[in-house]
């Protein structure tokens, strides 16, 4: 089951941007100019102006404005990190499906590229502001599942991984090893452990964060006053004149 989650003007512009550096990345080398790029843009904005992220967003006319300004001053500050001319990639929005130790795990990868030596890196756009330096390595842990994901489908494993922030714009680039998959490996199926443990207990404790500032959950949590029984409503179609749930709009 999952819960519906409204959309948010940070996330859908981030979809956006994704989509329009997934563009440039499809044209030859020599036409991924800046100005190619804002047009990319606007093609992304056009497709996308009918997804429910978009159309369920409650902005007006000029937070509109300002939510398209952002946009092409993060495509424009991409620019900054990198030359996509020398970029040669062999995936883009790659779905990867593998089995690492006890668990199957899926993804997509924004960016599978080959450097110099024709060996695998793996690029991961964020719109966001790059944490601080303490915090940078456990931003790295979804690139490092990529790794471990590349590896066990492709048999090569990825030299590099790399979070690309564009509103810095800064890149943190971690290199990949052996004991990064078998980190990877280990941590994979002790996380597994735990929610087969919990799921036996019937016990799913919240773990209370600054992050909670913006979940969508909250009408649900019982650190928020929520009832978690209220989201077995969402199983089945609700029942005419019945009350549902509403989701809470963290403020």
């Amino acid at each position: 089951m999952k819960i519906p989650q409204e959309p948010s003007a940070a996330a859908s512009k981030g979809t956006l941007v994704h989509a329009a550096l997934e563009l440039l990345m499809q044209r030859e080398p020599d036409h991924r100019t800046l100005q190619n790029a804002l047009s990319d843009l606007d093609t992304a904005r056009k497709k996308l102006e009918s997804d429910p992220d978009f159309t369920g967003l409650d902005l007006t006319a000029t937070e509109w404005d300002k939510f398209h300004a952002d946009a092409a001053a993060l495509v424009h500050k991409y620019f900054e990190l990198e030359d996509p001319k020398t970029i040669r990639p062999v995936g883009l929005e790659m779905r990867v499906n593998a089995q690492i130790g006890k668990v199957r795990l899926r993804g997509i990868i924004d960016r599978l590229e080959l450097d110099d030596n024709d060996d695998l890196v793996i690029t991961d756009y964020k719109t966001g502001r790059a944490p601080p330096a303490r915090f940078a390595e456990k931003r790295m842990d979804g690139v490092h599942i990529y790794a471990a994901l590349v590896e066990a489908e492709q048999g090569k494993r990825p030299v590099r991984a790399q979070l690309l922030f564009l509103a810095d714009p800064v890149a943190v680039v971690t290199n990949i090893s052996q004991q990064t998959i078998t980190r990877v490996e280990r941590s994979t199926n002790a996380v597994w452990s735990a929610i087969q443990t919990a799921t036996e207990r019937d016990d799913f404790r919240p773990s209370t964060s600054k992050l909670c500032d913006y979940c969508s959950y909250q009408a649900y949590c019982p650190e928020f006053g929520g009832n978690p029984e209220a989201a077995l409503a969402l199983l089945n179609p609700p029942v005419a004149g019945a009350a549902t749930p509403t989701l809470a709009t963290p403020s």
